[in-house]
């Protein structure tokens, strides 16, 4: 299962040690827009939030299905700038695969912190998409993928009343 905790440092580890990208975010507007009234580094990653379900066809080995994903995202100055636009767009798209790619390698090395954030990433389910103009004028793209992983979906018995060895009273 991955620990939330632990999602978000290792994004954010990403986001500080890449030397393109200077600004980590979580998906709260309000950070954001109050950042757009202050000051967003640019380019920024800024961490969806996750979402999920859980899959147990036939009730043996139930996994954890989490959907994740990231913005990266650059300002454009003048809004007729088309040019500009592409270039940024392109640019972004770059830096998105430079962090799937640092995820692939840090999962196929089994790096502690990987294991505990990402589980279960697969390359497979990566997807993209361009966005913009966003916010304040800004464009980039949309980095999603999955991670799919076992759960352990026990009853803690100390944490419920009147349930004792398997039984409700």
């Amino acid at each position: 299962m991955a620990d939330i905790s632990s999602y978000i440092e290792y994004f954010r580890q990403i986001a500080t040690e890449h030397k393109e990208i200077n600004g980590f975010y979580m998906m709260d507007i309000n950070e954001i827009l109050d950042g757009l009234r202050s000051t967003v580094r640019y380019p920024a990653l800024i961490l969806e939030n996750l979402s999920g379900s859980y899959m147990a066809s036939n009730l043996d080995n139930p996994l954890e299905v989490i959907n994740g994903g990231f913005l990266i995202i650059d300002h454009l100055p003048n809004p007729d700038d088309f040019q500009g636009e592409v270039a940024i767009i392109d640019q972004m798209k770059l830096i998105g695969q430079q962090v799937i790619a640092r995820m692939l390698h840090d999962k196929m090395k089994c790096e502690p912190l990987t294991e505990k954030a990402i589980p279960g990433f697969d390359i497979n389910t990566v997807t993209f998409e361009v966005v913009g103009p966003l916010f304040n004028n800004d464009f980039g793209v949309i980095m999603n993928f999955r991670i799919i992983d076992l759960v352990d979906l026990f009853i803690n018995e100390l944490l419920w009343e009147n349930f004792i060895n398997g039984q409700y009273l």
